[in-house]
Formats: structure tokens, sequence, C-alpha cells
């Protein structure tokens, strides 16, 4: 084999890989570059969330924001059914309240409101009254 054929045959070979070379390193700079925006974005969230957080209370208290205060328990007629069973989704919900869960307990037998405390529907419920 001569030295041009050689080279004739080396040439498109080389073109290839030189392609396949330039295509991982385009990858790679994308991926690279990914990585740096994630990073730069996870830092500028750290960065400005205790701004995000005082505007947000600026705003709240500029609005007139009062929070949200859990009241007394009342177990509305409508929550009941003709026997005095509470439905599934309002003892769901009722319950959920930490503060509710003992007077619930109390109240109500396998969701059955006691007869002794019908007297207490549509009432705010403390526990002085149980």
């Amino acid at each position: 084999m001569t030295s041009t054929k050689l080279v004739q045959q080396l040439a498109p070979a080389l073109i290839k890989a030189q392609s396949a070379v330039i295509a991982v390193a385009v990858i790679y700079g994308l991926y690279t570059l990914n990585k740096m925006y994630r990073a730069g974005d996870k830092l500028a969230e750290q960065a400005t969330a205790p701004l995000g957080q005082a505007w947000s209370d600026v705003a709240a208290w500029a609005g007139g924001y009062q929070p949200v205060e859990l009241t007394s328990l009342v177990i509305q007629p409508w929550y009941l059914d003709d026997y005095n069973r509470i439905s599934q989704d309002a003892w769901n919900v009722l319950y959920k309240a930490p503060e509710y869960q003992s007077l619930l307990n109390a109240l109500f037998d396998d969701r059955f409101l006691k007869t002794k405390y019908t007297h207490l529907i549509g009432r705010p419920i403390t526990k002085g009254d149980l």
C-alpha cells in the first residue's frame, strides 16, 4: 500500500473521529453549564430567601393580615345524621386539630353523639361543658 492511498483512506476516518469528538465536547459543555446554572440557582435561592420572607411579612402586616386562630369546637347540626352520627368527612376534618381530639373522644362513641351531650349541638364546646 502506498502512502498516498493510506492518507486517502485515513482522511475520512479522521474527519468522522473529529466530528465525534466535537459532539462529545459540546454535550459535556452543555452538561457542565447545566450543573453551574443549578448551583447558581440554588445559591441565589438561599441568598434571597430571607429577603423574600421579610417582604412577605411586611406585605401581610400592611394588608392587615391576622393569623388564623382555632376557635372552640362547635358540632353543627348538619354534621350529624338523624341518629346523631357525625359524618366521616366532618369527623376527619375536626379530628385533624389536636385541640379537638380529646373533646371528640369524650363527646362521641363510635361517631355517635352521646345522648347526654345533644344539648351542645350548635354551641361552642369547651372541656368545662363535659
